[in-house]
């Protein structure tokens, strides 16, 4: 079946028609997302009109369109899924946990993390499948230390969440997300007695009385899956960027104080999440000369606002500005987390690996399509 425009690339780049319908203006009607019950359908790619409509949810909803309200599938503790004030109310309780203190003690650890798992990665023996060696137990490992997951449970946990999202076997990723489900009921029960450090344990601390036990669980399970899935594609990817621009992989290992303009870059260039969640008129709106009404539904384009036409990955780009994490009041909240992953593998890759290379030749590189999963590349064979 064909990919909505929205999920459309030739490899990590836009598709020529972005650039296109970019001269021709921000505001396009166009059929982007399936099962839209004959809605009026709009694709943004102005960048200014974006972060409008990201900002905006009062006049802009996020929750999927449902004609009556009795079959609207909420998913407990998924902050996407809800508008406020039940967001505002959720988001106050997670935020504290993603605190710049918090995740600065939390930077030994994922620093151990990313070493144990270079370690294996290279045992392997080149050539290696970065995805499955690397890009997935890294962040699996680091979502599960965040939440406060014990760490006999942690090896287990992480080989779940892939499963879950990776297999072939239909049974086994039905009965992987199940364990996850059962997990995390376990857990979050567990933290309501006694919290300890992670982020479930920040929570029951200052906000337990706050979110009921299916949203605490939720939450849990919402943020495993989500840390672990986006950041291995996002992980997978930055290496594959580094890799394919050998002169931007040797300039990061020589002058790694350059890691912070690197991520930004590694974001804007080659966004995992290609759209956000659809936005649903609210009201009657006049923007860039058209009228949109209320009920019409607006997807908003991070390929499009992200890469002018024809720009190149480079990491010493100053201000690499972009929405990867989108905007307003569902501006992504585990970015922090995100953005200090990234901070420590790369460079810790590069370093360990300087001749890293591809294994085999790019065109053969096979991709999975954003939608409904983050973008990622399906396998990354590596040598050095």
């Amino acid at each position: 079946m064909a990919l909505p425009l929205p999920h459309q690339r030739l490899r990590l780049d836009p598709v020529p028609e972005f650039e296109e319908l970019q001269k021709a203006g921000p505001l396009h009607e166009y059929d982007t997302e399936p099962g839209m019950d004959g809605r009026k359908q709009w694709l943004v790619t102005g960048h200014d009109e974006v972060r409008a409509i990201l900002a905006d949810h009062e006049r802009f909803s996020s929750m999927r369109p449902v004609d009556d309200e009795a079959d609207r599938a909420l998913l407990p503790g998924i902050l996407q899924a809800y508008d406020p004030p039940d967001h505002t109310r959720l988001r106050r309780t997670v935020a504290p946990a993603y605190s710049a203190r918090r995740m600065e003690r939390l930077r030994p650890r994922i620093e151990e993390i990313v070493e144990e798992c270079l370690d294996d990665f290279e045992s392997v023996g080149a050539p290696v499948d970065f995805v499955r060696h690397a890009a997935w137990p890294i962040p699996a490992y680091i979502a599960c230390e965040f939440l406060g997951v014990p760490r006999d449970d942690q090896a287990e946990l992480s080989r779940m969440i892939r499963e879950s999202r990776e297999s072939r076997l239909p049974r086994q990723r039905t009965l992987s997300g199940l364990g996850i489900v059962n997990y995390t009921k376990r857990l979050t029960s567990g933290k309501r007695r006694d919290p300890g450090d992670g982020m479930i344990g920040v929570i029951v601390r200052e906000h337990g009385a706050e979110i009921s036990d299916e949203e605490l669980a939720g939450l849990a399970e919402g943020n495993l899956i989500m840390a672990a899935e986006q950041m291995a594609a996002q992980l997978a990817v930055a290496v594959l960027l580094l890799v394919t621009h050998p002169d931007q992989m040797a300039l990061l290992r020589e002058k790694p104080e350059l890691i912070d303009s690197a991520t930004e870059e590694v974001l804007r260039h080659a966004s995992i999440v290609e759209a956000p969640a659809p936005r649903v008129a609210l009201a009657d709106v006049r923007m860039a000369g058209r009228d949109i009404h209320a009920g019409d539904v607006l997807t908003c384009s991070m390929l499009a606002t992200n890469r002018a036409p024809g720009d190149r990955f480079d990491i010493t780009r100053e201000k690499a500005t972009h929405m990867a994490f989108g905007h307003g009041i569902h501006h992504c909240i585990g970015a922090p987390l995100a953005r200090l992953q990234l901070r420590v593998a790369l460079p810790a890759v590069v370093g360990r690996f300087p001749s890293l290379r591809l294994a085999v030749p790019e065109e053969d590189l096979r991709f999975k399509p954003g939608r409904p999963a983050p973008f990622a590349v399906e396998e990354l064979p590596l040598e050095w």
